[in-house]
């Protein structure tokens, strides 16, 4: 079935290269003459030939010079044969030429052999995902780029990539994996010439090379390789002498290949040098030794000695206080705390010291703390630290809450902003809304801006709980309070999706058209109003406005959150269509989506539906819903997909096993059981067919879909007997 349309709730960019010479087309005349591959994945007869199709439309657009257009056709020419790498590269090249990086690199990263790309093409595709966030994506498209280089000479792009690759593996902390990229690129620092390296690039590779030693060494000895990291040790302190480094590295290795007396001893030397810069690692490191010697009693007074003689070394107390507070030293643990968040106020820190007071009960000081937290590090770094650790223990919660309300009932002036918004987040967390309400209330202080914040916080928290009545409320307050100017769009979004769900459209489509007009460069604003049409069920103003939407930002290719937009767009215009009894109008909406997002699971299933439930293009139906259940596997309206092409293929069985996985959902859909009663019936077991129809008549009598109903009614009353 097609899944449910959910929308509700840069950058680095690579500088663009020099246009690249437009790529060469396959050969139109020569591939017409050749078969259809036999091979898994490859394109049937039928596929084959809209391919060669498609293949003369983008060759005429390329000649002409309409690059965008000869794009498209390769993609819908590579939806027909999906494993073809001559098809994947031209894709790869013009996108890239066309600056749409994003695209190339969802395309570079299929699953086809891009033989002849460039290398560094791909390497800029792998720049840009790093930049966006990407880096899994990243890391597969430097692999590809270093698989590309297989087989050809030595040179300095296989250094480069593999230094780049090896960097993105610790990122994703895969340490082996970065350790079999260093490894050539230490053989390069090593033996230059194995590499055919000039002179320049040797002399830039060994530009400050203790660093890059050191990584080297430091990810060879966390993927076991002790002796290549000795090496990089030891080459790092050739070029960059350092004592105390250079007994901390002798530490790791001792402390690495079960000597622990002489990782003790290298330790002790490197503190007495001064080592600096490495974290709260040489202390763990200490602390593990010791326990390996029967010593661990030493830890405490050993940290505290060290303490003693670099007193604002920040990361020594953390690992101190961490030993004092389990130590049941609480006190002494809470004293470094209090002095570290003085220093500099930290994540880290508050939460550190809020499980202090949590494990002591001390319930009035963890309020103060949050509450201190949410001033200085505002209320997102809070939420994701300290009141994460908390929202697990709501024996916690309920404890600070209680608190909450003394601190308010016995002070003669309000509570303080920080401590009031700390409970109010506490408290919706915990849906306790009358009690969330009236500390959202406390906090306000009559400063514009910080009143803004807890409005936008209070109102979207309703609205993310289901309260769409108080989330209007609060929204038109705000509103009304006058918050700055630059704030009111985001309050007019939010305000029209809680005026929609309670039904009060024209309310909410005044709300998101001025949303849309105070913020006329954002797509995700301009599309407000298009939503909310949608969402009412107004479905040819929805439809019109979508397509003006995408009329407006579509040339734009700049941002991902504009393409994003776009493409939820493009799915909801396929649904209307749908609606509409359009249905080529439909799939070609959905063309449009995989045309830029080849993987987007939604698209590819609710296209592949489409085919199924017409039965045309069942091979290649199958193959995009396969896709999308291998991205959720536990979506039952995938699941449902599946089945129902299965069945349309006459492979029943297979169907039935399919539908059943979708139908074990909590609440199933009354399509899905009317598709497995389908497939029952198929298999010759017509009781499981009548009572799975009897199953799914309740279900559309429960939301009110009679003619559905009505449909199953007759089948039930045709099989019952």
């Amino acid at each position: 079935m097609r899944g449910s349309l959910s929308i509700f709730l840069c950058l680095f960019l690579a500088a663009p290269a020099a246009a690249s010479p437009a790529p060469p087309l396959l050969e139109i005349e020569d591939a017409a003459t050749r078969p259809a591959p036999d091979r898994p994945g490859a394109a049937s007869d039928r596929d084959w030939f809209e391919k060669l199709v498609l293949l003369a439309e983008a060759k005429s657009h390329q000649d002409k010079g309409r690059y965008a257009e000869a794009l498209r056709c390769f993609q819908r020419a590579l939806r027909r044969d999906p494993q073809s790498a001559e098809l994947a590269l031209p894709i790869v090249s013009i996108a890239a030429r066309l600056n749409r990086y994003a695209v190339a690199a969802r395309y570079a990263l299929l699953d086809v052999e891009l033989n002849g790309v460039e290398p560094m093409l791909l390497r800029r595709l792998a720049v840009y995902s790093a930049g966006e966030g990407n880096y899994a994506s990243a890391a597969s498209l430097y692999e590809k780029a270093v698989a590309a280089r297989r087989g050809a000479a030595p040179a300095a792009d296989d250094v480069v990539l593999r230094m780049e690759l090896g960097r993105l593996y610790l990122s994703l902390e895969k340490p082996r994996q970065a350790a079999d990229c260093f490894d050539a690129v230490f053989r390069a620092m090593e033996r230059p010439a194995e590499f055919n390296l000039d002179d320049d690039f040797v002399a830039a590779l060994q530009k400050n090379p203790g660093p890059t030693c050191q990584l080297m060494g430091d990810c060879f000895l966390a993927a076991g390789r002790i002796e290549k990291a000795r090496a990089a040790f030891r080459k790092a302190d050739q070029f960059n002498p350092d004592k105390a480094a250079r007994q901390y590295n002798l530490a790791r290795l001792s402390a690495k290949t079960g000597k622990p007396s002489e990782a003790l001893e290298a330790l002790e030397a490197c503190f007495a040098e001064g080592l600096g810069g490495r974290g709260e690692e040489p202390y763990k490191i200490l602390a593990e030794v010791l326990d390996k010697l029967g010593r661990k009693d030493e830890v405490i007074d050993r940290l505290e000695k060290l303490h003693a003689d670099d007193p604002d070394n920040q990361p020594l107390e953390y690992f101190l206080a961490v030993q004092l507070r389990e130590a049941g030293e609480a006190g002494r643990a809470e004293t470094i705390y209090r002095k570290l968040l003085d220093a500099k106020p930290s994540s880290k820190g508050y939460r550190e010291l809020g499980e202090v007071f949590r494990r002591a009960e001390r319930f009035d000081a963890l309020l103060a703390l949050l509450g201190e937290s949410v001033e200085k590090l505002g209320v997102m770094e809070t939420l994701a630290g300290a009141m994460r650790t908390l929202a697990a223990k709501p024996e916690a919660v309920r404890a600070i809450l209680q608190a909450a309300d003394r601190a308010a009932m016995k002070s003669s002036e309000k509570i303080a902003r920080g401590t009031s918004l700390a409970a109010a987040l506490l408290a919706l967390e915990t849906e306790r809304f009358e009690k969330a309400n009236l500390f959202f209330d406390l906090a306000l202080n009559g400063d514009s801006r910080q009143d803004a914040e807890v409005y936008l916080i209070w109102g979207v928290g309703l609205l993310s709980a289901n309260r769409s009545a108080e989330s209007a409320r609060v929204l038109r307050r705000a509103i009304d309070a006058d918050v700055p100017e630059e704030e009111k769009p985001a309050f007019h979004f939010y305000l029209a999706g809680a005026l929609a769900i309670e039904g009060r459209e024209n309310e909410a489509l005044n709300a998101a058209r001025i949303a849309a007009e105070k913020n006329e460069y954002s797509a995700r604003f301009r599309g407000r109003p298009a939503w909310i049409l949608y969402y009412c069920n107004r479905n040819k103003e929805a439809a019109e406005a979508y397509r003006n939407l995408i009329d407006e930002f579509d040339a734009d290719h700049s941002f991902a959150e504009t393409r994003e937009v776009l493409r939820e767009a493009r799915m909801a215009l396929s649904n209307l269509a749908v609606l509409a009894g359009d249905q080529p109008q439909a799939e070609e909406w959905l063309e449009q989506v995989l045309d830029e997002f080849p993987d987007d699971p939604g698209a590819l299933n609710d296209l592949g539906y489409l085919w199924a439930d017409q039965g045309k293009n069942l091979r290649r139906a199958e193959q995009m819903i396969r896709r999308a259940v291998a991205a959720e596997p536990q979506n039952a309206a995938y699941r449902d997909s599946l089945g129902w092409v299965l069945f349309r293929m006459k492979k029943y069985p297979q169907a039935v096993a399919q539908l059943e996985r979708a139908a074990a959902d909590k609440e199933p859909d009354g399509v899905v059981l009317d598709h497995l009663g389908e497939a029952y019936l198929k298999i010759g077991q017509r009781s499981k067919a009548v009572e799975t129809w009897s199953k799914a008549a309740e279900v559309f009598r429960k939301h009110k879909e009679l003619k559905k109903e009505k449909e199953i009614s007759s089948k039930i009353m045709q099989y019952a007997n």
